[in-house]
């Protein structure tokens, strides 16, 4: 079976970020078709509101922090069998990393009508993310890039979320040591605790990263509560009125003496060139990986 993208329903998916209007009408001008969930509460529920909105088998979900390349409009996709969602990576401006944070995403709408995820999930895979979904596919191309950075609260929470979600094991569970983190997990991680220092209020994702990781590993502190925006807002009171530098030297050193998880702060220059070369590498594997999926088809 194939997917033409152009004829899906593309629902925009927005709670409070403080871009969302002005990605939301970049939207309106590249996908005239787009449709708009706005204040849902809960990761589940408002995708669920998205697929009840959609007319179409299968639909396009956008991040409210998202800017989309036109160029994703012209896919058309085979469905494998087994295949229900379809993540496209998007590209994180504040550190260049390329994995299903704030990725573009195509799914079947009765999938999202009957998964149980985040606060809907029955199982402990399901608390904090998607991916674990039997039938969730990964692709490798990139056409949006993420903006988690139009506020100091906006930045931080991004980079919260993702300190928690990358010490998980498995996504079920902290990890006790760092030798029990997926390498993966485990570069990402310190990407976003290192990076960022170039753009607007990067220092307060590289903050939130840092954060985030302390409270899962070295505080008793339940971390399904980072699916909880509400839990969220209370945390941020804790650094809001610090100066980043300060608090991310501070919860750098708690990681090192507690957990062992030592890393370092880019400066401006360094930041950037790591994002640079970030996206010169990631377009060289692409092209590496499509060039051996042909060889081999």
């Amino acid at each position: 079976m194939k997917l033409n993208i152009a004829e899906l329903d593309c629902i925009f998916i927005s709670y409070d970020e403080p871009n969302a209007e002005q990605n939301w009408a970049d939207l309106l001008d590249k996908c005239m078709w787009a449709k708009r969930v706005h204040g849902v509460k809960g990761s589940d529920e408002c995708h669920k509101e998205a697929a009840r909105q959609s007319d179409t088998e299968w639909l396009i979900t956008v991040d409210a922090d998202n800017i989309v390349d036109t160029k994703f409009f012209d896919q058309v996709i085979d469905i494998p069998s087994g295949a229900q969602a379809f993540s496209w990576p998007g590209v994180n401006v504040v550190n260049g990393l390329r994995y299903g944070n704030g990725s573009l995403k195509v799914w079947r709408k009765d999938f999202i009508l009957n998964m149980r995820s985040h606060e809907a999930a029955t199982d402990d895979k399901g608390q904090v993310d998607f991916c674990w979904e039997d039938g969730y596919r990964p692709m490798v191309d990139s056409y949006s890039v993420t903006y988690p950075n139009a506020t100091p609260f906006q930045a931080w929470r991004a980079g919260f979320r993702e300190g928690v979600k990358m010490c998980l094991i498995n996504g079920s569970k902290v990890a006790k040591s760092i030798d029990e983190m997926h390498w993966h997990n485990l570069h990402r991680l310190k990407v976003w605790m290192s990076i960022g220092a170039h753009v607007d209020n990067g220092l307060w994702a590289i903050l939130g990263a840092r954060h985030g990781a302390y409270k899962a590993t070295c505080e008793d502190w339940n971390w399904v509560d980072v699916r909880d925006f509400d839990c969220l807002k209370t945390i941020w009171q804790e650094v809001a009125s610090s100066d980043p530098l300060t608090e991310i030297e501070r919860y750098g050193r708690g990681l090192a003496n507690e957990f062992n998880l030592k890393t370092v702060l880019a400066d401006l220059t360094i930041s950037e060139f790591v994002v640079g070369t970030f996206a010169e590498q990631y377009q060289q594997a692409v092209e590496q990986v499509m060039w051996v999926t042909k060889r081999n088809v």
